[in-house]
């Protein structure tokens, strides 16, 4: 197949996750004496890396995005991805608040009231469009690369999917440290396996539908951690 000049697929992939980025000091809670243009520093600086990254690499195993390498864009499965991530956040929201004993009770990061808006709008700009360049895009597509030189296509991108998405997991630890003076080891599993499960489905969408599949399940996740935060549930997750 024929794709896009590479320049245009790196700046379209830049172009893509630099709402997430933007977004960031107009809707994260900011440390105090921490200027925003700070914030998206490294955000911007990681996005650029692995958006090129991923227009060099995710050609060669295969991967699809109509937005970055124009292949035909599934407006069905789409669809049924934005299901899926819509019920894998109310899914993960109900697990969390059935398992609530099991964390300390200031370890919650809660989607609260105040900020639910603001939460929301951030997870689907940062999470569903940043993150998906960062993690599926870039290094699910770089790891990909490198375990084909030693595995069968099929298991390497499996491969690389579960890889990708214990990186998106470890990734949390540090907005964790920002919110929680002092997490606990529960609330550091807690905060891995919610990740590690979202992380999987959003490889999977990109696997089956390419790009924007899981970018669209990852935003539905938001969604439904929203949706679960309205209701008597009150879980929160974080992805």
């Amino acid at each position: 197949m024929t794709y896009r000049p590479y320049p245009i697929r790196a700046l379209a992939a830049v172009f893509l996750g630099l709402p997430g980025v933007i977004a960031l000091p107009l809707l994260a809670p900011l440390p105090p004496g921490i200027p925003p243009l700070a914030v998206m520093a490294n955000p911007a600086i990681l996005l650029i890396l692995m958006a090129c990254a991923g227009a060099w690499a995710a050609p060669r195993v295969g991967l699809r995005s109509a937005v970055i390498l124009g292949t035909p864009l599934p407006w069905r499965a789409l669809a049924v991805w934005a299901g899926v991530g819509l019920a894998a956040g109310l899914g993960v929201a109900i697990l969390d608040h059935a398992t609530a004993p099991l964390w300390p009770p200031d370890g919650a990061a809660t989607l609260r009231a105040d900020r639910a808006v603001g939460d929301l709008v951030l997870g689907v700009l940062y999470g569903g469009l940043t993150e998906e360049v960062l993690l599926r895009w870039g290094v699910l597509s770089l790891i990909s690369l490198g375990l084909a030189r030693f595995l069968p296509r099929g298991a390497a991108l499996w491969g690389a999917v579960a890889l990708a998405a214990l990186a998106f997991a470890l990734a949390h630890l540090p907005a964790l440290a920002l919110t929680v003076d002092a997490p606990t080891p529960p609330l550091l599993l807690r905060t891995i396996l919610w990740n590690l499960l979202l992380g999987l489905v959003y490889g999977a969408a990109l696997l089956r539908h390419g790009l924007e599949a899981a970018l669209l399940a990852h935003a539905a996740t938001h969604l439904g951690f929203a949706l679960a935060a309205l209701s008597p549930l009150a879980a929160g997750a974080s992805a």
